[in-house]
């Protein structure tokens, strides 16, 4: 599966962001075969980061505009004692500027 390395998890970290994404399911690198056992970027950017992960995110769309500037709105379900939630991300883009 495509995705981030553990290396790309540290350059992310080491630069504070809040979150990140992408289209994929793992978010991370997962040789074939391996499954999901060892999951070293989540824990990189979860655990010792404190970084949230979007996974399945739709972009093509947004690349497809061009957009690269938008205000980020997202509402993440409560779940008492959860470790993740479903959520609803949105691209809030001025007029003018796309139609995504």
């Amino acid at each position: 599966m495509p995705g981030a390395t553990p290396e790309a998890a540290r350059w992310l970290a080491d630069r504070r962001i809040v979150a990140t994404g992408a289209d994929t399911t793992a978010y991370e690198q997962i040789p074939e075969g391996a499954g999901h056992a060892v999951l070293p970027v989540h824990r990189i950017l979860l655990v010792e980061s404190g970084i949230f992960i979007m996974e399945h995110l739709n972009l093509e769309a947004l690349a497809d505009e061009g957009l690269h500037e938008f205000a980020f709105v997202l509402a993440p379900l409560r779940i008492k004692g959860g470790t993740g939630s479903p959520v609803r991300p949105l691209a809030a883009v001025s007029a003018g500027t796309g139609s995504a």
